[in-house]
């Protein structure tokens, strides 16, 4: 008896794909990235799935074939759902979610109606409709919502800035928008001023949601000023970080693990400005480095490590000697990525372990 198949529409095919590039953390482009996928779920789940059905359902564009209902079974168990249909229950809740707003999914041709709005500076009525989002709307919302906010300001001909104005406060804003599609390549024009709408009123000694915040918006601006050459921001910006919050690691025991790494990871910019490589401070970083990869799980584990090779990239010789090091002592943090990315550049090695999602929703070629 022949196993039964399911005809997928595109919208579950490509929202099943972005699902499971998620589970990865990396995009899948090519027949190698398919047959780690092969290796990976039959070492999770001990069922197979080949190279070339997987190439055959993500990449092969002539494809029209319908999967087995076996082959979906998988892979949602894969990505942790009981079976497909618990999956594709899920899927079409969000697609239902997205419609609200006239979102269209992975759409190349055609513009939703929230980034009309955002182009069209028509803000008052995409004011009142974010507006009824609180806090507690559930995380994948926040990330439909906060992808396609950064997709309609990235490609925004206005400068932004009258939207940062009116909606930096918007809980969905904050937390869908500046908080998990967080934009340290500031491809958004004006990001900055965004960035310092977000800091008003906030009070890093309050609560530790405020440190955290207050860490996370100050630590981006902190790179982009160091990299961009601008000393004296560099030493403001620093000086309130490090001298005058001066936060130690037990202050920042509750403070999620990117802006954690970020806060020490990024004083090695501040002492280039301000006085110069401080090696004391390297080697209390490092130490502090691998006692948190110890305790870390495989997403903090690639956050930990991106965010102290990314910093690197000021001392190239020694940021490429890290990475080895690193690789070498944690290879179960590399080895659920691809064999390839070794031949690459380091740059581009770094962008497979990049948590941050305006990175990997933003389609950055790899």
């Amino acid at each position: 008896m022949p196993k039964p198949k399911y005809k997928i529409s595109d919208y579950l095919l490509a929202s099943l794909k972005s699902k499971l590039e998620e589970k990865l953390s990396f995009r899948i482009f090519s027949k190698l990235d398919c047959k780690k996928i092969s290796e990976l779920i039959q070492e999770k789940s001990e069922e197979t799935i080949s190279e070339s059905t997987l190439y055959r359902l993500f990449i092969w564009g002539e494809n029209k074939n319908s999967p087995y209902i076996h082959t979906l079974d998988v892979l949602a168990q894969f990505i942790d759902y009981k079976d497909w249909f618990s999956l594709e229950k899920n899927l079409n809740h969000m697609g239902e979610f997205q419609s609200l707003y006239s979102g269209i999914f992975n759409s190349q041709e055609y513009k939703s109606l929230l980034n009309f709005n955002i182009h069209n500076n028509s803000l008052k009525p995409l004011y009142n409709f974010l507006d009824q989002f609180t806090s507690d709307l559930a995380f994948d919302k926040k990330v439909i919502l906060g992808k396609d906010i950064y997709n309609g300001l990235r490609t925004n001909p206005n400068d932004n800035i009258e939207f940062f104005k009116q909606f930096h406060s918007l809980p969905i804003i904050r937390q869908g928008f500046f908080e998990i599609l967080a934009d340290p390549e500031f491809s958004i024009l004006n990001y900055e001023v965004g960035l310092k709408f977000y800091l008003k009123n906030l009070k890093p000694h309050e609560s530790s949601k405020a440190l955290q915040d207050y860490i996370f918006a100050q630590t981006i601006l902190l790179r982009h000023y160091f990299l961009k050459g601008e000393k004296e921001q560099v030493i403001t910006i620093g000086k309130s970080l490090y001298l005058e919050l001066a936060a130690t690691k037990e202050d920042l025991f509750d403070v999620y693990i990117f802006p954690k790494m970020r806060y020490f990871c990024y004083r090695l910019f501040f002492n280039e400005v301000n006085s110069e490589f401080n090696s004391d401070y390297f080697d209390w970083l490092m130490d502090y480095i691998h006692k948190e990869l110890a305790v870390s799980d495989n997403i903090e584990s690639r956050i930990i490590i991106h965010t102290i090779c990314d910093t690197l990239q000021i001392y190239p010789t020694l940021q490429v000697k890290i990475f080895n090091l690193l690789h070498l002592r944690y290879p179960l943090v590399f080895s659920k990525l691809p064999s390839y990315i070794f031949k690459l550049p380091i740059n581009k090695r770094l962008r497979f372990l990049d948590q941050n999602a305006s990175t990997f929703f933003g389609a950055v070629d790899l």
